[in-house]
């Protein structure tokens, strides 16, 4: 069994995903370092370098705009890897992502792994 990841990871998750479900942009971009690979279901799929957080932060408030999205939640159901290697952490998240479309009323959900990879 893998062992549990360190409180200061826990922290970042923490702050990454209250960040995103209270939609406040500067708790959410305080998590992470100068250099970030973001990877998600949702297109582009995959968000590298400075500011990497920041654009997948607003591809998902134009994704969510589009579909007309009344709220999302994002819950993480397990840590499936964490790693700090130096300056790096490397973070696998099993989460769900669940949503309602205003124009239907009707909640969803989307569940999968996020991969985010920060360094300091």
């Amino acid at each position: 069994m893998p062992s549990e990841p360190a409180a200061e990871i826990k922290a970042l998750i923490e702050k990454v995903l209250g960040g995103f479900n209270s939609k406040d942009s500067v708790l959410y971009n305080s998590a992470f370092g100068c250099d970030v690979v973001i990877v998600d279901g949702m297109a582009p799929y995959r968000w590298t370098g400075p500011n990497a957080q920041g654009r997948w932060f607003a591809d998902a408030e134009k994704w969510a705009h589009d579909l007309g999205v009344a709220d999302e939640n994002i819950a993480y159901h397990r840590i499936v890897r964490a790693d700090v290697v130096d300056k790096h952490a490397y973070v696998v998240l099993f989460a769900t992502l669940s949503f309602t479309l205003s124009l239907i009323d009707r909640m969803f959900s989307r569940s999968g792994c996020e991969i985010a990879d920060s360094a300091n």
